[in-house]
């Protein structure tokens, strides 16, 4: 299962310097993709992402972090499905509109650095 985390830390990084150099750019991207799928689907992904880090953890160095980012895609699957007090649509306004150009940035340079260190620990 080290294939998902090369390929998970090769998205981060990818996606961390689209965010750092083109800015707006990956912001309408992002609003484009969330505006075409709908919630249940979208929700499938980070779930599905979550089994999977849970499972690759044991090809990793530091498994306990790897298992961590698994439960948090697979609790980020559940609330995005359920959806309790509209939190989806809240947080994802507030991620493409209210959030500055210097804060995607920022969000960039921690996907980049994440991706990095998971792309470290594969043994």
């Amino acid at each position: 299962m080290a294939w998902f985390l090369y390929i998970i830390g090769m998205v981060w990084i990818a996606y961390g310097t689209c965010a750092i150099l083109y800015t707006e750019d990956t912001r309408q991207t992002y609003r484009t993709l969330l505006s075409k799928m709908s919630r249940p689907v979208l929700s499938a992904f980070p779930f599905v992402a979550g089994i999977l880090f849970i499972i690759a953890a044991s090809s990793s160095g530091h498994p306990w972090i790897i298992r961590s980012l698994g439960v948090i895609a697979l609790l980020k699957g559940v609330l995005i499905y359920l959806n309790p007090k509209d939190i989806f649509n809240t947080i994802t306004s507030w991620y493409l509109d209210a959030l500055s150009e210097q804060a995607h940035r920022f969000i960039g340079i921690i996907s980049i650095i994440l991706g990095t260190a998971v792309l470290s620990w594969v043994i």
